[in-house]
């Protein structure tokens, strides 16, 4: 068994993964719902071009559905609306939070879609297309996350 898929490994991963994803979502503490929208936008169009659009809103959903176990409110809000795109519903859902809340509530929905993404297509493709998504700002974090102090 490779080293990297014990569950203490895989734990850790998720871990460094959250942090990431958090790292990426507070580079603007006063506008947590705009980057958060900024960073889905980036990684739809990085991702509709290879799944299509169907395949990101399934892949979006099945996150919503599974971080919506912490933050019921993600999948409550994101009932379909004629008024409001799911983007929209998201950063809607996040500026009625307080500021952990929504710094938590995205860096999980980010960190559950880009799992889900890396267990279909493997971590180095899903890092290829966060890379290419979100460009200098994803070497950023995962260079300062980097650098925390090991617990």
């Amino acid at each position: 068994m490779p080293v990297d898929s014990t569950p203490a490994a895989s734990s850790m991963a998720l871990s460094l993964h959250y942090d990431l994803m958090a790292s990426m979502v507070i580079r603007r503490p006063d506008a947590i719902g705009d980057v958060a929208i900024e960073l889905w936008e980036g990684l739809s169009k990085s991702l509709t071009v290879i799944i299509g659009i169907e395949g990101f809103e399934a892949l979006y959903d099945r996150s919503l559905h599974l971080a919506a176990a912490t933050f019921a409110w993600l999948d409550h809000d994101a009932a379909p609306s004629k008024n409001l795109s799911r983007f929209a519903r998201l950063k809607s859902g996040l500026e009625g939070r307080d500021f952990d809340e929504s710094v938590k509530a995205s860096a999980l929905l980010l960190s559950t879609f880009t799992g889900v993404l890396s267990t279909l297509i493997g971590q180095q493709l899903t890092n290829n297309i966060l890379r290419s998504a979100w460009g200098d700002a994803f070497e950023e974090a995962a260079l300062e996350i980097s650098q925390w102090p090991k617990k």
